[in-house]
């Protein structure tokens, strides 16, 4: 059974004396992952940090069971999974690391995160490479007709959101796969909404590449992330960067400029990591799966996410720009109101919410710590913003 949503909010202290509806930018941190990370933080403090029988003995396993961890997050195993710092590094890993030419292509959205799209403009300047954009707008059911005409006999890359964190779409991403593969393009996922909000199965999905965020709907510390590489394209995708961690083991480089890659998707992890966050993630994800559940976690972040729209439907002023199929954002506009200056009076009233400055919007995030009671206090917050001005 779940832990009851008072018992969640305390292990969540934010959640107790805040309507928390921003977790689309970060999760609250728990009592758990805080006094796993400050006692690792101790740890080093008094023993020190050059012991390397610890980082043997314990990071290492650390480190492999936090690819486990994500492994069971993203429906993947533990060999198709790398340890980022973030969404866009992951992303940069798998895009950097296709063998590009001259002329090719890149299908992607407008809405997609900066994160996403600074890499393809990178790699178009670099390269010589087409972009092509798909204006999808606030709906999600028209991408893939939009999609369609986009490919040529150039395209090599479909880069795009599982979930837009403009306005909460859940694209059809396994029906996108299918369409990219038949034109003999790869696929490389932004899951930074996604993650820890809704059900993920990679093998199921296709996908070739996922990259997430530990931070966001995971409720882990910054700096942590993954990317998922399918296995048969392991070997394919050249490392960028390299590291100690990229090699089989520490005795596989040799002076003549050769070494062997870990067989895995490790050979795209490069060095020394923040050791007490990467044990801090893994407790949160530990927690997430043991104590919550993450059909709780779903379950809820969904129910939460129906109601709020239910609420924010009610408000005359209110526009809800989210389509209906959703994970946990809702995107909306307040009738002559500044996003901005939203954002500050509801953040004066204990309530967490964010703009999205692309089209000056505002949005909440939903999640499974959250309770019909800050639904309510966002509902008034602006009921009372609107009567002021």
């Amino acid at each position: 059974m779940p832990l009851p949503l008072d018992d969640i909010k305390y292990e969540y202290p934010v959640t107790l004396n805040n309507a928390y509806l921003n977790t689309g930018t970060d999760g609250p941190i728990s009592r758990t992952t805080l006094r796993v990370i400050q006692e690792k933080l101790q740890r080093e403090f008094s023993e020190g940090r050059i012991n390397f029988d610890v980082f043997l003995d314990e990071h290492m396993p650390e480190l492999k069971a936090l690819r486990a961890n994500f492994g069971h997050v993203l429906g993947a195993d533990e060999d198709e999974i790398a340890i980022t710092h973030h969404t866009t590094d992951g992303m940069n890993i798998a895009m950097w690391g296709i063998n590009w030419q001259p002329g090719d292509e890149i299908i992607t959205t407008k809405s997609e995160h900066p994160g996403g799209l600074l890499p393809i403009y990178t790699l178009a300047k670099r390269f010589g490479l087409t972009i092509r954009m798909v204006d999808v707008g606030d709906e999600d059911d028209a991408l893939l007709d939009l999609m369609r005409p986009m490919f040529s006999a150039r395209t090599r890359l479909v880069m795009l959101s599982h979930v837009s964190y403009q306005t909460s779409a859940v694209y059809p991403l396994a029906e996108v796969v299918a369409l990219a593969h038949a034109h003999g393009a790869l696929v490389c996922v932004d899951g930074a909404q996604s993650a820890g909000a809704i059900p993920l199965d990679m093998h199921a999905l296709g996908v070739d590449f996922y990259a997430i965020p530990g931070q966001k709907w995971l409720c882990g510390p910054e700096g942590v992330g993954a990317l998922y590489v399918r296995r048969d394209l392991i070997s394919a995708i050249l490392p960028t960067f390299v590291g100690f961690l990229s090699m089989r083991d520490f005795t596989s480089m040799s002076m003549s400029g050769d070494y062997i890659p870990a067989e895995t998707a490790q050979r795209f992890e490069v060095g020394t990591v923040n050791f007490p966050n990467i044990y801090g993630m893994n407790a949160s994800l530990t927690q997430l799966a043991t104590e919550i559940g993450y059909d709780h976690v779903f379950e809820t972040t969904q129910t939460r996410t129906t109601q709020v729209r239910e609420v924010l439907a009610e408000i005359p002023a209110v526009t809800i720009h989210s389509p209906p199929r959703h994970a946990g954002l809702t995107t909306f506009s307040v009738d002559g109101v500044a996003a901005d200056d939203m954002v500050a009076f509801l953040k004066q009233r204990d309530v967490l919410i964010r703009a999205v400055q692309a089209h000056k919007r505002l949005r909440v995030s939903t999640s499974f710590y959250n309770s019909e009671a800050d639904l309510m206090m966002l509902a008034e917050g602006i009921y009372q913003f609107s009567k002021a001005n």
